[in-house]
């Protein structure tokens, strides 16, 4: 459960700020799945919730957004995930707290029981919110293309020993600089560690850079992909639709579209999301990407 302030036109820190305070559903693989879905992508979210309030209102928002929960995981007298923070004037986050212990529910014998699930798929992806031990399960069982989100600095760590397994890795410049012990500060510097993560094993890795783009690479591409322009809301969430439009892509079109053009696209789709208050916009939508691509060439 995302629990958001959103300030208002002046930010003081170690004060009260008038605003505005949301509740809706979160988390990176839940506004993954959502995204994914509103892109078309069928989806099935294989997670833990508790049985409290919170987790009531979080399986009646996924099955209205048409994500499937039948392999998630409802833990009696568990108190469901919350994620608390708060935005400045100029939406970006300025604090939070995450509450995440029932993620350890989604263990490896957990994962063991969803494998022909998974593997029927056409792709996994999987966040660093779930242990090391359950992401190297997955690595070492999963048979189809396995999408990795790093989640945050704190768990970028948990997929280093999985990279060799991992078809497409999305991290930020601080999770990059993490991994590879590279500054990544420009397109030089992305490109560097970019190849350090796929001389690992992760075929395709798209630095997340900000303010200074997207940064794509594969086997014989690579480019810097700038952001679209666009009036900033709120930032939550934006990194999740990048994620999700890379995936979706995949599931789409495979790998004949030009990595250039995945830029541009996952560029689209985030700056869509940092329009809304909301980690996951309601006006996402395959048009609406199209639209932003044709508008920004």
């Amino acid at each position: 459960m995302d629990l958001a302030g959103i300030c208002g036109d002046v930010y003081r820190p170690h004060d009260s700020n008038i605003g505005e305070v949301t509740m809706s559903a979160g988390g990176v693989g839940h506004n993954i799945a959502k995204n994914l879905v509103k892109l078309g992508v069928p989806v099935y979210l294989i997670t833990a919730y508790g049985d409290d309030s919170f987790g009531e209102i979080l399986a009646k928002e996924c099955r209205k957004d048409g994500i499937r929960l039948d392999d998630a995981l409802c833990v009696p007298g568990g108190k469901s995930c919350t994620y608390l923070y708060m935005t400045d004037d100029k939406g970006e986050m300025v604090a939070a707290v995450n509450a995440m212990e029932l993620i350890r529910e989604i263990t490896p014998d957990f994962l063991a029981e969803k494998m022909d699930r998974i593997n029927h798929a056409s792709l996994c992806i999987i966040d660093a919110n779930i242990s090391e031990e359950s992401i190297e399960y997955l690595a070492r069982n999963c048979v189809v293309p396995i999408f990795a989100d790093p989640v945050s600095a704190a768990k970028v760590g948990r997929l280093e020993s999985s990279l060799p397994y991992i078809d497409t890795l999305k991290p930020n410049s601080m999770e990059a600089e993490i991994l590879t012990g590279i500054r990544v500060e420009n397109e030089n510097t992305a490109s560097l560690a970019a190849h350090s993560l796929r001389e690992r094993g992760a075929k395709n890795v798209f630095i997340s850079m900000g303010a200074d783009g997207i940064f794509c690479s594969r086997k014989g591409e690579e480019c810097l992909v700038p952001i679209q322009k666009t009036h900033i809301v709120s930032v939550n969430g934006a990194g999740d639709t990048a994620m999700a439009a890379i995936a979706w892509i995949r599931f789409q079109y495979g790998n004949e579209i030009s990595l250039e053009k995945i830029g541009r696209i996952t560029q689209a789709a985030a700056a869509i999301t940092l329009e809304s208050e909301e980690s996951v916009s309601p006006y996402l939508s395959e048009e609406q990407i199209l639209m932003r691509m044709r508008e920004n060439k």
